[in-house]
């Protein structure tokens, strides 16, 4: 029932239970805040069936779907390879990641000649925090550094930002309905203050409440007790703002964020708006993260026939 993380949580966990939608993932993102350049690499494991999965996207402002973004690739019902872990691994779809510290700090490798090519370190600035870990399941998100240089149709872009990095591994079933969620983050510069949320809208509802998160100050790390989650759409539905307020030892903060670049994502079993966000507290302070805004494809729907709430 313990809720700590450990080395073990970076790798492929004996499923908790005996379900054919056993997924583990992995995901790191970057960024180059200055142009609106953003990326996702991407993993999931269905270890019970034996095969994986990998994505690696980058979007910029101006092209959201697939087929207007400068670069994406996936590659679907791959074998596991012998031996191979989420952070630890050398995969046929040309990405590889190497545990330099164990649960602080990771090479990321991903190659795809003439098209893009990513040499990217990830140095953890918190400790990975876990969300809802118990009896076999879990979810860890961790704020880090992320250092390199991708190189996009022969244009060599260096990075240097402080980006998200998260692990889950529980059931994750194709026929889900009912999902509307949103993950929320934000940091400064230095990494030494941010914030993150998870929030959840029932069906039936509009309420966008947080069911986790955390406010980095001065490099600690304080869990909410309460938060929620104002999404600004356009008429079409996407997000072009956000505001975030959460509750941690009686204290409210709040940010506003503008979003500065999207994808339009289909990913399993959800879509999701995956946003570059540029974010300001209420001293006017910058800080620069992510908004994912995650729909069931029939809530989604519902949303664009005017029947969701």
């Amino acid at each position: 029932m313990t809720s700590a993380l450990g080395p073990a949580d970076d790798r492929l966990h004996e499923p908790a239970l005996d379900d054919p939608w056993w997924t583990e993932t992995a995901w790191f993102g970057f960024s180059h805040p200055d142009t609106g350049l953003c990326g996702s690499i991407y993993q999931i494991y269905r270890t019970v069936q034996g095969v994986m999965a990998t994505a690696v996207y980058v979007w910029l402002p101006g092209g959201e779907a697939l087929h207007e973004l400068p670069y994406y690739r996936t590659f679907w019902h791959l074998p596991i390879p012998p031996g191979a872990q989420p952070c630890d691994n050398e995969l046929p779809s040309g990405l590889s990641i190497r545990t330099v510290a164990p649960m602080r700090a990771y090479a990321i490798h991903y190659t795809d000649p003439g098209e893009l090519e990513l040499t990217l370190d990830w140095q953890a600035v918190i400790e990975a925090q876990p969300f809802h870990v118990a009896n076999g399941m879990g979810h860890l998100d961790q704020l880090g550094r992320v250092t390199g240089t991708i190189t996009l149709q022969g244009d060599t872009i260096p990075i240097d930002c402080v980006e998200m990095r998260d692990r889950s591994w529980t059931p994750r079933r194709e026929s889900s309905s009912r999902t509307r969620r949103g993950y929320t983050y934000g940091s400064t510069a230095d990494g030494r203050d941010g914030f993150f949320a998870a929030t959840t809208v029932e069906p039936g509802t509009n309420d966008d409440v947080a069911v986790g998160g955390w406010i980095v100050l001065g490099g600690r790390v304080w869990p909410t007790s309460a938060g929620r989650r104002t999404v600004t759409r356009d008429d079409l539905g996407r997000p072009i703002a956000v505001d975030l307020e959460l509750t941690v030892e009686g204290v409210t903060r709040r940010w506003h964020g503008q979003v500065e670049s999207r994808l339009a994502l289909p990913t399993t079993p959800y879509f999701a708006w995956m946003s570059l966000t540029t974010w300001t507290d209420e001293s006017g302070r910058s800080l620069t993260g992510e908004d994912h805004d995650s729909w069931s494809p029939r809530r989604w729907r519902s949303l664009r026939l005017g029947r969701e709430t």
